[in-house]
C-alpha cells in the first residue's frame, strides 16, 4: 500500500509542477532567464540516465569496439546532428541498435 501512496504523491507533484508552471491562464509566469535555465534540464536528465547505459557494460567502464551501447550511441549522435529530426533519429538509432546487436 506505501507504494501507492509514494506514485500517486509523486504523480501530483509532476502534474503540479507542470500544470502551474506551464498553463497559459494562470497568473504566475516565469521569467525569459528562468525558462532558458530550465531549458536545459531534459538534455541533462537524458544524459544522466543514458550515460551509464552507454558506458558501463559488466560493472566496468567498456570504451571497447564490441560495446554495441556505445557504437549505437555513436551513430544516433550522428544520426541526430545529420538530421536534425528526433523521430527519424530515435526510429534509425534503434535499427542501428538491433543490426549491431546481432552482428556483434
Amino acid at each position: 500500500m506505501d507504494i501507492w501512496v509514494i506514485l500517486l504523491t509523486v504523480a501530483a507533484l509532476v502534474f503540479g509542477s507542470r500544470f502551474f508552471l506551464m498553463e497559459p491562464w494562470l497568473p504566475l509566469k516565469l521569467s525569459q532567464n528562468v525558462q532558458q535555465f530550465l531549458s536545459f534540464s531534459a538534455p541533462a536528465v537524458l544524459t544522466a540516465i543514458a550515460t551509464p547505459i552507454v558506458f558501463i557494460r559488466d560493472n566496468q567502464f567498456s570504451l571497447s569496439m564490441d560495446n554495441q551501447y556505445l557504437i549505437a550511441g555513436i551513430i544516433v549522435v550522428i544520426l541526430a546532428l545529420i538530421t536534425r529530426n528526433t523521430l527519424m533519429t530515435v526510429i534509425l538509432g534503434m535499427l542501428s541498435f538491433l543490426v549491431l546487436k546481432h552482428v556483434i
